[in-house]
């Protein structure tokens, strides 16, 4: 009996995960075009700059948004704002992290700056509407 249970969760399981990795890859292409637009790259350069950080980006989604966007999915609310919240606040570890450890960056001045701090809420909001339209929703699994 236990073995039918786990079977079964599994199966629920490996039913959502393909929607997890449309979210993440939506994400990482969402957020690396705003990247573009911040940094003001030409337009015939704009391609490749777009596949360049979206393998940047789809670490920090990996390591902060997807484990939390599993915890989510177990009560899903769709476009809740304290989802956004929360988002928001690990994006803002996320990225600061991200820069001080791959760019050198320097702490005080990265946390002076407007664009990490615009990048941090851009990358919690695009990862949170994209959460929203394909994962929290009621499923078997919740």
């Amino acid at each position: 009996m236990e073995i039918w249970k786990l079977s079964e969760k599994v199966s629920e399981i490996s039913d959502v995960i393909p929607y997890y990795f449309f979210s993440l890859f939506l994400s990482c292409i969402s957020f690396s075009v705003v990247i573009i637009v911040f940094s003001g790259e030409p337009s015939w350069l704009r391609l490749l700059p777009v596949i360049t950080y979206s393998f940047y980006v789809v670490i920090p989604y990996l390591l902060f948004a997807v484990p939390l966007q599993i915890i989510f999915n177990k009560r899903p609310r769709k476009f809740n704002v304290f989802y956004l919240l929360i988002y928001t606040v690990l994006s803002f570890v996320a990225v600061f992290l991200f820069n001080v450890m791959l760019f050198r960056v320097e702490p005080t001045y990265l946390v002076k700056t407007q664009l990490y701090y615009g990048l941090s809420f851009s990358a919690a909001a695009i990862y949170w509407f994209w959460d929203s339209v394909f994962l929290q929703r009621k499923t078997k699994i919740s």
